[in-house]
């Protein structure tokens, strides 16, 4: 999940990775700051020990905004959507606006936009912790060097937390995400970046949504109230 929280709650391990040099030399690039509006594809993978889980998806950031939404095949293995629909094993939506996060799943298809097709539950708010991802989640990360990702030239940043995270980045100015890792499970690599304008329709909440449902599983954990 990406959220207000220093990390991104998703993962994936598809990428080919060679250490070209152990640090930089002289002074190191500045902490990672996110793009301020971005979409990208993503694979994932979560290992859960006895069976690993693939999906793809889509990460939509609109920080102008205060917007984000995170598209998933398959969200069997993320902890929020997994546990609100054990083992159903269908496309999941993560839906943060007015800082609240919603939890989408398509009643029919797998199909996107916001209309009555969608079952919506209420998960989490920005007081506990479930608000749109900071762009300087990483102020506080180590440079660990420079690196090869898929033949692209890319930072390598890690912060210590109550996982160790690992965060890979573009080393061309721009900034863009490559890959997060947090480890011991939780691999995401992203397969692209646009940072055009997003349309308004995919932050907008389902119908459903205004029933007021609440979800359970994690969502009920970390919800106060």
């Amino acid at each position: 999940m990406l959220a207000t929280s220093s990390r991104i709650c998703v993962v994936l391990a598809l990428a080919t990775l060679s250490s070209s040099a152990s640090a930089s030399p002289g002074v190191d690039p500045p902490a990672p700051v996110l793009p301020p509006i971005f979409v990208a594809p993503f694979q994932e993978s979560m290992d859960y020990y006895i069976h690993t889980f693939h999906t793809k998806g889509v990460l939509y950031f609109d920080a102008t905004s205060s917007s984000e939404r995170m598209d998933r095949e398959d969200g069997v293995a993320d902890r929020y959507c997994g546990t609100a629909r054990p083992f159903a094993g269908t496309f999941c939506s993560h839906l943060i606006v007015d800082s609240k996060r919603y939890l989408l799943f398509p009643q029919k298809d797998h199909g996107l936009g916001a209309d009555s097709g969608y079952d919506c539950c209420f998960c989490c708010s920005a007081e506990d912790g479930c608000g749109v991802l900071r762009r300087d989640f990483l102020s506080n990360a180590t440079f660990v060097g420079y690196e090869t990702l898929n033949g692209t030239r890319a930072q390598h940043w890690r912060e210590e937390g109550l996982q160790e995270n690992d965060y890979w980045q573009t080393d061309d100015g721009q900034q863009r995400p490559l890959r997060l890792l947090q480890k011991p499970n939780d691999d995401m690599v992203f397969l692209g970046f646009s940072d055009a304008p997003i349309g308004p329709s995919v932050f907008e909440l389902p119908k459903s949504c205004a029933e007021g449902r609440k979800c359970g599983g994690t969502c009920a954990l970390v919800r106060r109230g």
